[in-house]
């Protein structure tokens, strides 16, 4: 019989099982309790032990024994994984590696018991024995030798619990806390135990194993303790919510189900002036006053389950019928917020009443004012605006005062609203009054006795004030723009309701301030140039517009100078656009200062300005007259010398001007014509005034029809290549020159110079420098390939803007590939101007050709600023005297300039050629002077290619045997010329 010791085993799993369950749902709640959760697992694990070593117990056979004995023990052995972190958690002493090393051995032990035959405790199992205990109840055991690992498991499990009762106890000693305490005392107890229950197995003694009544003495224990602990925060946090609500100054109402007050706190009383007892016999839900018929489905609707938001109630004691409460005459806002059970059932209701008098009534107050001032703006905005705040605070004086932008210690009024005077303005110097105060530290209230304050303030004194309010607006920056300012005879009743309105007003004084700076500063910068403070172009056209208007009403001439400053690109790339933007403001000081009061100055863009004058028909001198003499003023006063930071400059102007209405119709008919002018002013050599003539329509219809047509001229093959040879004193054809020709299909025959201007202009020059570079490469290829007798190069002329394209080089390597053409048969003409744009660079550029092969040849020798300085570094093949010089060699005198050419060429052992020789004398007198090298209409004029290989094949079987005829003699290949 086994019922008493199995019984206590099953009574120990039940009280196991009701313990886990129990710790469970208290760890589950929120916030999670962790000692909690620990425990019921802990719990959970002994049941599994109790059971089935209470069938242990019971066995008959000896697999039974064994296979409820494993069991019993992987349920321990997980059980004291757990109680190392149990005891860490609650006593805070926490040896990770002795936690980590205890679960991991306790893993490898559970491992092993399930693998061993007769499990951990025997190595070897002679079979089950029955034992009679005192009482008289019989139970199984085992018999057999124990295993190598049942010692040092027991040992281990003596060890934890060891730990249990050195972390409890030094955690009690430190800390003082009862639940550590009972911890250390229950590892005590499972000590005694579980020492007795191995004297038992080892049969030091016939008794029942009390082991597992050491689980009993933790779990009976810790359930103790932590239920105990669990009350006492339960009781703490009633109170505190308790004390809570007694000492909130928001006033509480707790609401039954049917609406009736079951409790208030002391906040609620006091705002009410009633006690709970006192409102017994009212219900919020019977209160038509207070609920209406929605917001009762609402509140009812809660109570029911429904978990829509109830909107707050805004209103007065009085409207309930309070009117004898202490507050009687405030606005009230209550919340009405459902309280819910654990099942989420709403059980009651608390009302949280909010006293928003103050906030109420300013939110009144400025919809009063709100609507005086705000169908106004500038002005009338701030004058109607003192005007409603000296009404509303009953006052003498209301002020808004703004700080001069140039003298911050000055304060103007914009607005004065002052009982029983004007409205005058006034201004105030800021040192020694309460403004200064209020601009310094923000909004001031001196409701009485300022003048006592501030005895220093002779307009306090002169007004005999006696209170004072002021708030200052600000700047987007946060810095003081000025105040506003309450001013009265009497004392004034300040509150913070006072403050806020004052506030709120001055917030809205400086917004509309900032709002006129804004616009002020949007039109500044849409009508005004930033850099020179002069109208900019959109300004002009609106005045110009109106101008034309009134001159075709009054019989008036109106004109318009358009000033364009010479060579200032040339200041802006030497000296940077710093340097530049100082002249143009310096110019436009200059400008002012002659246009004066006369005519409207603008600065149209870049450095182009305009002068708009007006001409009176009634004056004696004439429209143009006074036009022209505004515009020499001009000149005369930009060529004085100019000083911008220490530097002198001289600059001088071309002057475009144009008279309206003959003129021009529109604005953009006056613009175009001065356009025009000017540009007539600078073709003729700058610094001079040219007036728009009806010419200048028409010439500028004709360069739009050659631009236009340029455009296409490429596509359409109208463009051709004609040859001029270079021949040397022999008669000998070294080169040719590749000459440009444009074949109008309306204009006809356009020369190079009508239209490589226009194409340099407009940028239409990379696209045509392009097409000739590769149209000659393209000839040479050509001509090579069919044997034609040419034995010398290709001059091409390549203009500043191509030799200055960062990608020239790329290109004119890339087309001598294309063509597979020798670089030595090309020669690149190149004028000054395309060199000493940037010296160094063009060194660098002209390097890098000549090392691909190229020669360069430079052009118009003697027409630039020539100096053996930069020739000495340019790497040249060639120059080339400009024919300008050649037409010289026609007179008898003597031809200094063309011999010193030649000398230099000599000199530097470059090779020259003479360009433009047209007749013998020319010729021989260049051969006298050692130029061998020449090129003109005496030799052949520019040909077409037919003709010019034509040409070049007769010439060679003529000049065979010949040579260039003696000084004096005739040329006999002349007629080829013809």
């Amino acid at each position: 019989m086994t019922a008493l010791a199995t019984g206590i085993y099953y009574t120990l799993a039940g009280i196991c099982a009701y313990a886990s369950i129990n710790h469970l749902s208290v760890g589950l709640q929120k916030p999670r309790e962790r000692s909690h959760l620990m425990f019921s697992a802990m719990c959970a694990l002994l049941v599994p032990y109790a059971i089935f070593y209470a069938h242990s117990l019971q066995a008959s056979t000896a697999e039974a024994y064994i296979s409820n004995l494993r069991w019993s023990l992987n349920a321990i052995f997980a059980f004291f994984i757990l109680f190392p972190w149990f005891v860490a958690e609650n006593s805070g002493l926490r040896p990770k590696w002795f936690l980590y090393l205890n679960t991991a051995v306790s893993g490898v032990v559970i491992v092993i018991n399930n693998l061993a035959p007769y499990t951990l405790h025997y190595f070897s199992f002679d079979g089950i024995q029955f034992q009679r205990l005192p009482w008289g109840d019989i139970i199984t055991s085992g018999s057999g030798s124990v295993g190598p690992w049942a010692i040092p498991v027991m040992v281990a499990m003596l060890l934890q619990l060891g730990y249990g009762i050195y972390a409890a106890r030094t955690y009690y000693l430190n800390h003082g806390q009862e639940r550590t305490l009972r911890i250390a005392l229950a590892c005590i107890l499972f000590l005694l135990c579980t020492v007795q229950g191995l004297m038992a197995r080892f049969s030091i003694i016939n008794f029942i194993d009390l082991g597992p009544f050491g689980f009993l003495t933790i779990v009976t224990l810790m359930s103790m303790s932590l239920g105990r602990e669990t009350h006492l925060r339960l009781q703490n946090s009633e109170r505190h919510f308790r004390s809570l609500v007694e000492q909130s100054p928001i006033s509480m109402q707790f609401l039954s189900p049917d609406g009736y007050t079951v409790s208030a706190n002391p906040a609620w009383e006091r705002l009410w002036g009633k006690t709970v007892e006192d409102l017994k016999d009212y219900s919020i839900f019977r209160d038509e006053k207070m609920v209406d018929d929605e917001l009762r489905e609402l509140l009812m609707g809660s109570f029911a389950g429904d978990s829509r938001v109830i909107p707050p109630i805004l209103h007065t004691p009085t409207h309930i019928g309070h009117s004898d409460t202490p507050l009687h005459d405030r606005w009230i806002r209550t919340h009405l917020y459902p309280i819910r059970n654990r099942d989420g059932k709403v059980n009651s209701m608390v009302a949280l009443n909010e006293d928003v008098s103050e906030e109420k009534r300013a939110e009144e107050c400025i919809r009063l004012i709100a609507a005086g001032v705000a169908a106004s703006t500038g002005s009338g905005f701030f004058q109607k605006l003192v005007e409603s705040l000296a009404e509303l605070f009953q006052a003498d004086c209301v002020y808004v005062g703004t700080i001069d932008e140039h003298d911050r210690s000055l304060v103007c009024t914009l607005a004065v609203a002052a009982r029983g005077s004007e409205d005058r303005g006034f201004s105030f110097r800021v040192a020694g009054t309460p403004a200064e105060r209020a601009l310094r530290e923000g909004t001031i209230a001196i409701p009485s006795g300022v003048q006592q304050e501030f005895p220093g303030d002779h307009l306090l004194t002169q007004f005999d004030i006696e209170g004072y309010l002021a708030a200052p607006f600000y700047d987007a920056e946060g810095k003081p723009l000025g105040i506003l300012a309450v001013l009265d005879t009497k004392p004034l009743v300040y509150s913070e309701q006072v403050r806020e309105i004052l506030e709120i007003f001055a917030a809205r004084t400086g917004a509309e301030l900032r709002r006129l700076q804004a616009e002020k500063h949007i039109r500044r910068l849409a009508y005004y140039d930033y850099l020179t403070g002069l109208a900019n172009r959109a300004h002009l056209h609106e005045r110009l517009s109106q101008t034309l208007r009134e001159v075709r009403h009054t019989g008036d001439t109106g004109a318009l100078l358009l000033i364009d400053l010479d060579h200032f690109k040339t200041i802006n790339d030497a000296l940077s656009h710093d340097i530049g933007d100082d002249v143009l403001r310096a110019v436009a000081r200059r400008l002012s200062d002659v246009v004066g009061e006369r005519g409207f100055l603008s600065r149209l863009g870049g450095d182009e300005f305009v002068v708009l004058m007006r001409h009176n028909a009634k004056e004696s001198a004439s429209a143009e007259e006074t036009a022209r003499t505004m515009a020499v003023q001009v000149m005369d006063k930009l060529l004085s010398p100019l000083f911008v930071d220490e530097r002198a400059f001289t600059l001088g102007a071309s002057i475009g001007v144009v008279l309206f209405p003959d003129g021009g119709e529109t604005e953009l008919d006056v613009m175009r014509h001065a356009d025009m002018a000017l540009y007539r002013a600078k073709h003729l050599g700058r610094a001079n005034i040219q007036f728009y003539c009806p010419e200048m329509q028409e010439n500028a219809a004709r360069r739009l029809l050659l631009e236009d047509g340029l455009r296409r001229a490429v596509s359409n093959q109208e463009l051709e290549i004609y040859f001029q040879p270079q021949l040397n004193a022999s008669g000998q054809v070294i080169g040719a020159e590749a000459l440009l020709r444009w074949e109008h299909p309306e204009m006809g025959n356009i020369m190079p110079n009508s239209f490589i201007p226009i194409a340099e202009e407009t940028g239409l020059i990379h696209s045509v420098g392009r097409w000739v570079f590769e149209q000659a490469c393209a000839r040479l290829n050509t001509w090579r390939e069919n044997g034609v007798p040419f034995n010398g190069y290709i001059s091409i002329n390549v203009c500043p803007w191509q030799f200055n394209r960062a990608d020239f080089v790329d290109q004119v390597r890339n087309t001598l590939e294309k063509y597979a053409v020798d670089p030595g048969l090309i020669m690149l003409e190149l004028t000054e101007t395309a060199l000493l744009y940037d010296l160094d660079e063009a060194v660098d550029r002209l390097t890098t050709l000549r090392s691909m092969g190229l020669r360069v040849s430079l052009d118009d020798f003697g027409t630039g600023y020539s100096s053996l300085a930069y020739l000495r570094d340019l790497p040249l093949d060639q120059l080339k005297i400009d024919k300008s010089f050649i037409a010289e060699l026609n007179t008898t005198v003597d031809h200094p300039l063309v011999e010193s050419m030649i000398a230099i060429g000599q000199h530097m052992r470059i090779p020259v050629v003479a360009e433009g020789v047209e007749n013998l004398n020319q010729r021989d007198t260049l051969l006298s002077q050692g130029c061998e090298r020449y090129q003109g209409f005496f030799f052949c004029r520019p040909l077409p290619e037919r003709e010019f290989l034509q040409w070049l094949a007769e010439h060679e079987r003529n000049r065979k045997g010949l040579a260039l005829p003696a000084p004096g003699q005739t040329l006999l290949l002349k007629s080829y010329a013809s």
